[in-house]
């Protein structure tokens, strides 16, 4: 334990690979100190560059759809499900930093391309005491490759169907002090069509751009200076029909990011981290007649971030390691749906404390103060164990808090549809909005009082986490991890008065209680040190407690569809919407040496889940109101053509699945073939 944290204590610098000693995997995400991976005491899941390399992914989500227990959530973007939860109270970092730029709560996987990712750091349950909001289901770690070579590029051409293409290169070079790593990666599709007796595209052609860089400076007194930079620029195009008049849709995205960081090694015992992290995220959509051009709607929107921090981490004796941070953040935002430009202020305070005080047992404890200038203040605290009873077994507890501030949509939308008449406004809006529409005549009445239209509490959770690892002959690993969420105050929209076009007045509300529990479970095996071989099932059961209580005091009805009403038990309920009980993944890798090339496979199942309210009651009861479940199977095929040319093939959704209702978002079969060159003098 005192040599691994002697190491986290070290300035990052570049090692010379010709004497490096082969490491076990090492995450930082989980604690926010470097650990290895077995090590951990939380659930935490690792992609490293090779498996990356392996998926056969261009974009972020088809990467992720493939890990064990995740589960991709298609709403305004493609979002990632962890344990049940939404998108929404998924965060997701870019080295350690928030990613901002989210819709409807989804922060859209597909902007991302995997090109220049060393690793992803997947961890399971709330981490606000380390993170602070939206880290209530877990977080998702980008990392970007650090320069160690002294010169290196790639350089790599995708084709694939749909008329998508990829073209980007990767260039890191290391001379004494300085290093620099530089991606520029362009990606394009012509979109698809499920749907084609109905007027426009299922998915819209696109066309997206990314450019990083990564520079450093090994300072002397062991200091590292390092800057951090992400442009990303996408477009989309589009066309619909209103009463049969056609219109196009052109949708523009630009983020950006800059992250300088200085860290110094105080002394041998102390560490110092400082870092400014700046982004922006700006959208605008036009939807013009065909026929003249004629403008029919545009929306704008822009979000800005920024956030100060500064870290320390002390060795103390007996094995002990303790970090302390604290930092400020500003956000701003406008755009159409808003009235005028809205700011918000936060402060934060996180303390952890890890210690050792036994060689077979791991005690890491800690703390986070959150502060904000439009919601009450928030203490996450989290404890972990992680025991070690033998070689091969690790156990892992950990209880925790997490919690999600209310969007600023929630806050401070203003926004009516034209066209079906009716009115969203934010908590803090809402007042004001409502007198305007009384003082014009527009309000037929009142379905609520308008006082408990009241300012948003955070949504929060206590989240309980049990499980363990056992290594087996070297060749066998099963690990299993059981989870139960609790949440409370979720957040959502309720309608406050009917206007005189017989249209509603929205506005949100803290009302829902929910959980979810279950089980996940992964099985690896290593029959020969060329063939890996694995499986995942995650088991789950969610619930809204308030939806339990009514059934349980006989208030809810379904209905059949003979039409005859009846009370529900319990048993009749499906649980949350979008949710399947069952779910797993397989995969296989087989190293061809002879050949130089890798051949892998993967399955992802899901089993049914609730997608719709048939009978009206809100609730999934009915059979039905279930989407049916299903499997997909993706094939990659790598080949090493010498030294400097990698070749490789293969398909998603090999089987061709196709279900334009249910699954827009699955055009079906997807061939594509990859070629990288790599160029290291």
């Amino acid at each position: 334990m005192t040599s691994l944290l002697l190491l986290v204590l070290l300035p990052q610098v570049a090692l010379d690979t010709s004497r490096a000693i082969p490491l076990p995997p090492v995450v930082i995400t989980a604690t926010r100190s470097a650990r290895p991976l077995t090590e951990v005491p939380v659930p935490t899941q690792l992609v490293s560059a090779e498996a990356i390399r392996q998926s056969g992914a261009a974009r972020l989500s088809d990467l992720l759809a493939q890990q064990p227990g995740l589960l991709l959530f298609e709403d305004h973007g493609t979002g990632l499900m962890i344990q049940g939860f939404e998108p929404d109270y998924t965060l997701l970092l870019l080295d350690g930093e928030p990613i901002i730029g989210r819709t409807a709560g989804t922060l859209d996987l597909d902007r991302f391309t995997v090109q220049g990712l060393d690793r992803i750091e997947i961890v399971r349950g709330p981490s606000s005491s380390l993170y602070g909001s939206e880290a209530l289901a877990g977080v998702v770690n980008l990392i970007r490759r650090r320069p160690a070579a002294p010169l290196a590029a790639t350089l790599h051409a995708r084709t694939e169907t749909h008329g998508t293409h990829q073209i980007g290169t990767t260039t890191e070079l290391r001379r004494g002090r300085l290093g620099a790593f530089l991606l520029v990666d362009h990606y394009r599709t012509e979109g698809y069509d499920l749907a084609p007796d109905v007027f426009g595209p299922t998915a819209p052609a696109l066309r997206d751009y990314t450019a990083d860089v990564y520079l450093t400076w090994d300072l002397p007194r062991r200091s590292l200076l390092s800057l951090a930079a992400r442009h990303h620029r996408q477009q989309r195009l589009s066309a619909f029909a209103l009463a049969d008049i056609p219109y196009d849709e052109t949708y523009r995205q630009v983020d950006w990011s800059l992250h300088p960081r200085w860290q110094q090694q105080l002394t041998r015992r102390l560490r110092l981290d400082l870092s400014l992290y700046l982004t922006g995220y700006a959208t605008r959509t036009r939807m013009t007649r065909q026929a003249d051009g004629a403008l029919y709607y545009q929306d704008r929107f822009a979000q800005a971030y920024r956030k100060l921090e500064v870290r320390l981490q002390q060795l103390l004796p007996h094995r002990q390691l303790l970090t302390i941070g604290s930092g400020a953040v500003q956000e701003a935002l406008e755009g159409d749906r808003y009235a005028g430009r809205v700011t918000a202020r936060s402060g934060f305070f996180f303390a952890q404390h890890e210690w050792a005080p036994r060689s077979w047992l791991e005690v890491v404890s800690g703390f986070r103060f959150d502060t904000h200038s439009d919601y009450a203040s928030r203490f996450s605290p989290r404890l972990a164990l992680l025991v070690r009873p033998s070689e091969h077994y690790r156990l892992r507890v950990s209880v925790g808090s997490g919690f999600k501030a209310p969007a600023f949509r929630q806050r401070y939308l203003v926004f009516t549809n034209t066209a079906a008449g009716y009115s969203v406004f934010g908590t803090a809006r809402f007042r004001e909005e409502l007198e305007r529409l009384q003082a014009a005549g527009q309000i037929a009445r009142l379905l609520i009082d308008p006082d408990r239209v009241a300012p948003l509490r955070a949504e929060s959770s206590v989240a309980f986490n049990l499980g363990g690892d056992v290594q087996l002959f070297k060749r066998l690993e099963v690990s299993l991890n059981l989870f139960h969420n609790e949440v409370r105050d979720l957040i959502d929209v309720q309608p406050v008065a009917q206007k005189t076009n017989q249209a509603f007045v929205y506005s949100y509300f803290n009302l829902e209680r929910i959980y979810t529990r279950g089980l996940e479970a992964t099985l690896t095996v290593r029959p020969r040190s060329a063939v890996t071989f694995g499986l995942s099932y995650q088991y789950l059961e969610t619930a809204d407690r308030d939806v339990l209580a009514a059934i349980d005091a006989g208030r809810l009805f379904g209905r059949t569809a003979s039409g005859r009403d009846y009370r529900l038990q319990r048993q009749d309920y499906g649980g949350l919407f979008g949710r399947s009980r069952h779910s797993g993944t397989v995969h296989l890798r087989w190293r061809l040496a002879p050949l130089k090339g890798t051949v892998a496979l993967w399955g992802i199942w899901r089993s049914r889940y609730g997608y719709r309210d048939v009978d009206g009651n809100g609730v999934v009861n009915r059979p039905d109101e279930y989407a049916p479940g299903y499997s997909l199977w993706h094939l990659t095929i790598t080949r090493n053509l010498g030294r400097f040319l990698e070749l490789q093939g293969g398909a998603f959704n090999l089987l061709n699945l196709r279900r334009p209702a249910l699954m827009p978002f699955q055009p079906g079969r997807r061939w594509f073939v990859t070629l990288t060159v790599h160029v290291q003098p």
